[in-house]
């Protein structure tokens, strides 16, 4: 970065040392630093310049780090909305059908108790006392009264059940009613979580927009300094030199998740066209038979809590108080990620980041079948 910095702001006088200089040497300052002193004027002026553009630099990156954390968070919680309003439209569904067997039911119960009670008054009221006297034996005449008392329990059950039924029918009703009021709630919270959403980006833009060129032609040196790391990193993976320490199992979510490295993030994205960080883990999963929701928060919910010392490729990673960002532990200290908005899914240390908050593990199998969507091929990556 100092590099940087100093080539950005040479000036020819320092580009040519054996130019005369007569700038007034500046008194030197008792120190024990083994970094030495600047010994004239012109010298001091450019490290103080030094020194300023990399505050300004500092204080923009700060900014940056801190609008994307506020979009991440926004973002998860748009997820969550979409998730949550996804569970109340489907359990509205199931208590429509509900609702409406329950008023079936309650039709033919109705239909029931109706020609039973035909069936008495054409027959009369002493219609029972009819069926007891006209008993030819003891016997018969037993048989007649259990007739007759499964008759009264019949129709005892006809009404209990009608009874019933209509709590049903007012329950569901109820319910209905409390997940239509629930769903209008969730649909407006999801507009202004994607309105936040928007409102986060634009704001970055706009950040971005009104900074000096030289700024950005800093933040943008040093985006190319990490994508090239990145990028060795990556053919180290990928070519089995496995010097950074990570071994690619084949059929693992590991190798699953590696096949998207470089694909744009994408707020809301859940495929290779683009992914945000809880939908990348959703679609990497899914091929190893795990299903999970597409929000970080409830997938720190699932699976086995493991422990930092306990980590395995594969294991996921979550980050945040409450948690607001996951990625897949690769091993060796490395996880990949879809980072923000900006950036493409990517290698990061995990000891880089100060906001780390568990890691679960789900119960995958071996994916059998080709990587859907597979961006990266490991043939050219390494060439």
């Amino acid at each position: 970065m100092l590099v940087a910095l100093a080539m950005l702001f040479a000036s020819p006088a320092l580009a040519n040392p054996s130019a005369p200089s007569t700038a007034t040497p500046a008194p030197s300052a008792p120190t024990d630093s083994p970094i030495p002193q600047p010994t004239d004027a012109e010298t001091a002026a450019f490290r103080a310049k030094l020194a300023e553009k990399q505050a300004e630099l500092d204080a923009l990156e700060a900014q940056l780090d801190e609008l994307d954390r506020e979009l991440s968070i926004a973002a998860e919680e748009y997820n969550k909305a979409v998730m949550e309003l996804e569970a109340t439209t489907n359990r509205l569904e199931t208590t429509k059908k509900d609702l409406a067997n329950a008023e079936l039911a309650f039709e033919l119960q109705q239909d029931t108790l109706s020609a039973r009670a035909r069936d008495i008054y054409r027959n009369g009221e002493l219609s029972s006392l009819d069926v007891l006297l006209g008993a030819k034996s003891i016997s018969d005449f037993v048989a007649r009264v259990r007739y007759l008392h499964m008759m009264g329990e019949s129709d005892a059950s006809i009404v209990a059940a009608l009874e019933a039924q209509r709590d049903l029918i007012a329950e569901a009703e109820r319910e209905a009613e409390a997940d239509e009021e629930r769903a209008r709630s969730l649909e407006f919270q999801l507009q202004a979580r994607k309105i936040e959403v928007m409102l986060r980006i634009q704001e970055r833009e706009e950040l971005l927009a009104s900074v000096q060129t030289e700024l950005l032609e800093l933040l943008d040196d040093q985006a190319a300094e990490r994508q090239l790391a990145e990028a060795e990193l990556l053919r180290e993976v990928l070519t089995g030199a496995n010097r950074a320490g990570i071994v690619v199992e084949p059929g693992s979510p590991v190798e699953t998740a590696l096949a998207y490295h470089g694909v744009p993030y994408l707020w809301g994205g859940e495929s290779p066209r683009g992914f945000d960080c809880s939908g990348l883990v959703m679609y990497v999963m899914r091929q190893h038979g795990v299903s999970l929701p597409h929000y970080s928060g409830a997938q720190f919910q699932l699976g086995e809590r493991v422990a930092p010392s306990a980590l395995q490729p594969g294991d996921v990673v979550f980050f945040g108080s409450p948690v607001y960002h996951v990625g897949m532990y690769v091993g060796a200290g490395y996880f990949i990620h879809a980072p923000r908005t900006g950036d493409f899914v990517k290698l990061s240390r995990l000891a880089d980041r100060k906001d780390y908050a568990g890691a679960r593990r789900y119960d995958w199998s071996y994916r059998t079948q080709p990587i859907l969507g597979a961006v990266t091929d490991p043939v050219a990556a390494v060439r």
